[in-house]
């Protein structure tokens, strides 16, 4: 079984939306743009509990009761031969799967105001065709819907006090007791019996009991008198258990203070419990905002049980953490937003083979750049560091108004444009005019640089082309490495300057190729600077030991270089970007 779409219409601040889903879903966004909203309209479809009370004024978009709240969840089954869910599924709603469409199946709440009663009373539907989906069956506020799911809702103060009291019976289940602690079990009744009846023996508490009783009789005649009993006998000894820290060579007990703590010892009871207590349902985590309190090796190390462990097979999460995304392979990303109504966005994010190995340092990258509303991609850090003291002077407050710079490391482009823009974040790239000789073939380059840019647009990528190195070839037959390198220069900029109508096409898509290179491009812009850090060979010494010498640069240029650089025209994508609106 697999999640494959959600449709919210009329509820609380979604007006109408529909996004794709999978079976681990991240939901991020800013703070009050619906994502909790968006969690419970999940809960409304698949959660009893919150289904019983029905839909108030407030759940409908804009208070609009005219309207009706339409909740709409789709699954496949194209997995019914693999999956035990699937053929779980399939069993419960029985005939209401008809020939028509076997690969899917739809679950619908939809519900209109009553304004004698005060509620939106829910009315559940299923079935294969979201055109004509048929009742489902219901006694009272159970359906048969409820016994297919199962919710698991950890809000983000998880209480593990109220997780270890609600799930008390079942982990210590009295039938799971072998013959050692049933011979326990009754000594521990015997002592208890005796030190309840010590503790009734008490003169304060039998002088109590006589008061009690004779004021009871005052107001009502009857034959009868009032004890007290120990708690500790009443209600059993397991009721009294709690959870405490024990440090190894230390025998004292250590409360479990600290939120974080106690968030970590309660996912750790949630999941033995998942694990070891077979339920006979599907069970559906949602999970909203689980980094509150957790240092961040927590949530790295919570990440790896998300994404890699069978207990969490069906999450909705809520984050605003970058890292607790850092282990995802094959999820739903979906960005709540806001602009004038509350919008989605989805994206089924899978990690390709071709990055497999990478898949950390692609999650890394992509994950912190989810959380701005657009995004600046660079070759390295030599540019972010350029780029961040350029706009700390021209614009010190970019990333609050939502940008953020993201350096691709030298893998592709496209995969981070794509995910990125299909979640509606702006892209922006800035990339070198490289080319790259074929191997074994001196003289024929690759235009790697223009097509890279080509790729982004998934436009047909330039044919290699032939360099003429003639006139760099000295009295001896060999090369001159400086004169081929500025062969190679020229051929660049003629490149640049031949495929002018390519390269606005470039820009009105945010894509802006150097002329050259970012070296070259900068000493066009600020010679006389690079000479006085570098001196003779600037450009050359600048890409010797590149990084380090361009923080060297960055930390002598003045405001008014920065101002320089950020208006002209080879540097354009920085105005474009930190101006965006």
């Amino acid at each position: 079984m697999e999640f494959k779409s959600l449709v919210i219409k009329n509820f609380r601040n979604f007006e109408e939306v529909k996004v794709d889903l999978t079976n681990q879903n991240v939901l991020f966004g800013m703070n009050d743009v619906g994502k909790t909203n968006f969690l419970f309209a999940i809960r409304f479809l698949l959660d009893k509990d919150i289904r019983k009370d029905g839909f108030k004024e407030s759940d409908f978009f804009q208070r609009n009761i005219d309207n009706e709240i339409t909740l709409q969840l789709e699954v496949s089954l194209k997995d019914y031969k693999q999956s035990e869910d699937t053929q779980f599924l399939v069993s419960k709603v029985g005939k209401e799967r008809s020939n028509d469409n076997l690969d899917s199946f739809y679950f619908l709440v939809k519900s209109k105001f009553n304004l004698n009663e005060d509620i939106g009373e829910p009315f559940l539907f299923w079935g294969n065709n979201p055109t004509d989906l048929s009742p489902i069956p219901s006694n009272g506020v159970f359906s048969e819907l409820d016994k297919i799911f199962k919710v698991v809702y950890l809000d983000p103060a998880i209480n593990l006090e109220q997780i270890f009291k609600k799930n008390r019976r079942s982990i210590f289940n009295e039938s799971k007791l072998n013959e050692e602690d049933i011979k326990i079990s009754k000594e521990i009744k015997s002592l208890s019996s005796d030190l309840n009846d010590k503790i009734g023996e008490m003169n304060i508490i039998k002088n109590f009991q006589l008061m009690l009783t004779k004021e009871y009789q005052e107001l009502k005649k009857e034959e009868i008198k009032i004890e007290l009993k120990s708690e500790m006998a009443i209600k059993g000894y397991f009721n009294d258990l709690t959870p405490y820290i024990k440090k190894n060579n230390d025998d004292n007990l250590y409360p479990t203070s600290g939120d974080g703590r106690k968030k970590i010892i309660a996912y750790s009871m949630m999941n033995h419990i998942t694990k070891s207590l077979k339920s006979n349902k599907i069970t559906v985590y949602l999970i909203e905002e689980p980094e509150n309190s957790l240092h961040r090796s927590m949530q790295i190390a919570l990440s790896h049980q998300l994404f890699n462990l069978d207990v969490y097979k069906y999450f909705f999460l809520s984050t605003h953490s970058s890292e607790l995304l850092y282990e995802m392979d094959e999820a739903a990303l979906i960005r709540v937003y806001s602009k004038n109504k509350t919008n989605c966005t989805s994206v089924v994010y899978k990690v390709d083979a071709e990055y497999r190995n990478l898949k950390k340092e692609l999650n890394k990258a992509l994950a912190k750049s989810l959380f701005a509303d657009r995004v600046l991609l660079i070759e390295g850090p030599s540019e972010r560091v350029l780029f961040e003291r350029i706009l700390n002077v021209s614009n010190p407050i970019y990333e609050l108004e939502g940008g953020y710079i993201l350096e691709v490391d030298g893998i592709k482009f496209r995969p981070y444009v794509k995910i990125l823009t299909a979640l509606n974040i702006k892209c922006f790239v800035k990339t070198d005019n490289d080319l790259k000789s074929k191997r074994n073939q001196n003289t024929t380059f690759d235009l790697i640089g223009f097509n890279r840019c080509l790729d982004i647009l998934n436009e047909t990528k330039k044919e290699a082309i032939q360099i003429d190195f003639s006139s760099a070839r000295s009295t001896n037959g060999n090369f001159i490495t400086s004169k081929k390198e500025e062969i190679i220069k020229e051929e660049k900029k003629s490149l640049y300057k031949r495929n002018k109508t390519l390269i606005k096409k470039f820009n009105e898509n945010n894509i802006y190729l150097s002329k050259i290179d970012l070296e070259n491009d900068l000493y066009d812009v600020i010679p006389k600077q690079m000479e006085d850090v570098f001196g003779d060979y600037p450009i050359r010494r600048l890409q010797n030991a590149k990084l380090l010498n361009m923080i060297n640069l960055a930390e002598q240029l003045e405001d008014e270089d920065c101002l320089k650089i950020y208006s002209h025209p080879l540097f354009k994508v920085l105005k474009e970007f930190s101006s965006d609106e």
